[in-house]
């Protein structure tokens, strides 16, 4: 192992310490927008491979890079910790965080396992940390709208909700060469199941069914290629989502696209976040951010999830979504938009059981248990 750490002298030293675990795409641009927080004054970058964490911290200053998970989030400075790190690979991270009573954020899916979720969750609550998990697309304006009408009642009672999200095919390669153990319901659905429960609050899953599309991921990974689910909710509501990771890798979306559509007595709103509306078309190449092996000439503008890069900077959900990170640890208070680690543990329960009734064609029943309100957080 190497590590290299930064003078003290070569930068005034800020009120919080925070590290990266995880120097791949996500943790770069989680790292990035921490260097630019004026709240955040250290930096360690995390990476089981050597000459990513050293790249990540020459590029935004980072004051510590290793190898070694347990002592960067070990160091006195590091007050807080964001887990970036492959899908299979949350849950020692983040246990480290907790024992040391370090708030958390971690990248969806929280885990892939329920068994770990609820270890953390216990963990985390013994010990009064406060634990987030990433799902960034909450903090696009059009979504905290969206709960925004929800709670002025303007829907009225909820009783049918569609939602829906297509990634290219690259793009689920890439999640499946790093992390074996997920799926397009797990890695990619549980965007839309984490907005639908958060705008579904008090109305709790009952049963479901699923079918799924067999083709080229299912014949390389023995995961379905795309996922279709009916979901029946207490209290009368019925929704119905699905994922696809069928689209070429040309495809012009960068990442995703996505739809949301809720109906109630009162009233309907409609969510198309396909991003048609803003098109590129190039004689140069245009790589994809997530994807840059793989490049269009044909792009559609803000359809990378995290936010797009503008003037040096980026802008969009997960700057957002960091910095509300670094204001909660600060004021030790809960963000209202902030996913809780026992409302992702919901999230990836009802993945998991489209993927079960999608394998087995048969209907699901799930346990119904009201989730705890957010508490105020604590360091």
């Amino acid at each position: 192992m190497k590590i290299e750490r930064r003078g003290e002298g070569a930068s005034v030293r800020r009120p919080l310490g925070v590290a990266v675990i995880g120097s791949g795409t996500i943790g770069r641009l989680r790292a990035t927008v921490l260097a630019r927080n004026p709240a955040v004054g250290f930096i360690a970058v995390c990476d089981l491979v050597e000459e990513r964490a050293r790249a990540v911290a020459g590029e935004i200053g980072a004051a510590y890079w290793g190898t070694d998970h347990l002592r960067a989030i070990g160091l006195d400075e590091v007050d807080a910790v964001i887990v970036a790190s492959g899908e299979d690979d949350h849950f020692a991270p983040s246990m480290a965080a907790i024992e040391l009573g370090k708030p958390l954020l971690v990248e969806k899916p929280f885990v892939v396992k329920p068994t770990e979720a609820q270890i953390l969750i216990d963990a985390a609550e013994r010990r009064g940390v406060p634990v987030f998990v990433g799902y960034t697309q909450r903090f696009r304006r059009r979504y905290m709208n969206a709960r925004e009408q929800i709670d002025l009642g303007r829907l009225g009672e909820l009783t049918t909700a569609l939602g829906k999200i297509v990634v290219t095919r690259a793009v689920g390669q890439s999640v499946m060469e790093r992390s074996r153990g997920t799926s397009p319901s797990i890695n990619t659905l549980t965007y839309v199941i984490d907005l639908l429960l958060w705008y579904l609050e008090g109305y709790e899953p009952l049963r479901l069914c699923a079918v799924g599309a067999e083709g080229a991921f299912m014949e390389r990974y023995g995961v379905h290629d795309s996922t279709w689910a009916v979901v029946k909710l207490s209290r009368g509501c019925v929704a119905t989502v699905g994922v696809s990771w069928e689209p070429p890798e040309f495809h012009p979306a960068a990442t995703a696209q996505m739809a949301i559509e809720l109906f109630g007595r009162d009233g309907c709103l409609s969510i198309e976040d396909g991003h048609r509306e803003s098109v590129l078309v190039s004689s140069h190449p245009i790589p994809a951010p997530y994807t840059p092996q793989h490049s269009s000439n044909v792009g559609f503008l803000g359809s990378a999830m995290p936010g797009d890069w503008a003037l040096g900077s980026l802008h969009g959900p997960m700057r957002e979504e960091t910095d509300a990170f670094v204001g909660s640890v600060i004021s030790r208070q809960a963000h209202p938009v902030l996913a809780t680690a026992r409302h992702a543990a919901r999230v990836l329960d009802l993945c998991l059981a489209i993927d079960r009734a999608a394998k087995t064609g048969e209907v699901v029943e799930l346990d119904a248990a009201p989730e705890p309100q957010p508490t105020v957080a604590s360091s």
